[in-house]
């Protein structure tokens, strides 16, 4: 791994666990890629969750949209690079890509991070923070205004499937709730194996709205239509209290026959 000129570069290897059984890897590895492309880039400028819960604060992401262009094959290697774009109302954006090893483009993202206080859970603007990364090329700034997010009503549509996963030990993280990568695999194992055989996510836009601890019962619904070209997917993690923890839209494209 390595940082050039504000951006952080790093190969990963694509392993056997990666990819389902069509030998194409899971999406959610995808962003399980982002996960530790950003929390080591900030970890190497001394701003990584270990760092900073040791001043009262902690990272956390709120909202991730990727869209994914290219399903890899195990064996092979993921190219990643990330970038932040400094603060963002109290935001702090960032960019995160991938190509196969020959070039060709597997996945782009922009992900929305708070740092927040771990006591208050109140966010907080950090000048210090944000200059910790050295400013990339005004070439590589993206727009980080990802417009309104899924907010789990979407009363004019069906009602397609219903799941309740169990939280075990593993899915907890280092900030002692459900991480983030979590809520997509739940939302993932929701669709039923038929639909999963025969459809590839294109574009997932999750959002992360409250903390699932370990101790808690969910339960995962997705509304949606599915047609034989494509789906468009409205996914919601509720608590038995009602709260809701992670909604996201999700497309899909058939797979080629």
């Amino acid at each position: 791994m390595e940082i050039v000129n504000g951006i952080y570069h790093n190969t990963v290897e694509l392993n056997s666990h990666d990819v389902d059984t069509f030998n194409l890897v899971h999406p959610a590895h995808y962003f399980r890629v982002l996960q530790e492309a950003s929390g080591s880039h900030a970890y190497l400028k001394g701003v990584g969750i270990p760092h900073l819960r040791k001043e009262g604060m902690t990272w956390v992401v709120t909202r991730t949209r990727m869209e994914i262009y290219h399903y890899l094959s195990w064996p092979a290697t993921i190219e990643v690079e990330t970038w932040p774009q400094g603060i963002w109302k109290f935001y702090y954006p960032r960019v995160c890509r991938a190509n196969s090893k020959d070039g060709n483009p597997l996945f782009e993202a922009m992900s929305q991070w708070l740092v927040v206080d771990t006591e208050t859970q109140r966010p907080q603007r950090n000048e210090r923070i944000s200059n910790s990364f050295d400013q990339v090329d005004k070439a590589f700034y993206k727009e980080p205004e990802l417009g309104p997010r899924h907010n789990g009503e979407r009363e004019d549509l069906p009602l397609l499937y219903t799941y309740t996963p169990r939280i075990v030990y593993s899915d907890v993280d280092l900030n002692h709730h459900v991480n983030n990568v979590v809520y997509l695999e739940w939302m993932l194992e929701s669709l039923p194996f038929t639909f999963r055989d025969n459809y590839l996510a294109t574009v997932v836009d999750i959002s992360y709205r409250a903390q699932a601890l370990r101790d808690d019962e969910v339960t995962v619904t997705t509304k949606g239509r599915i047609g034989d070209k494509g789906a468009t997917l409205f996914h919601s993690i509720e608590s038995s209290e009602g709260i809701i923890i992670a909604t996201a839209e999700s497309e899909w494209r058939a797979k080629a026959q």
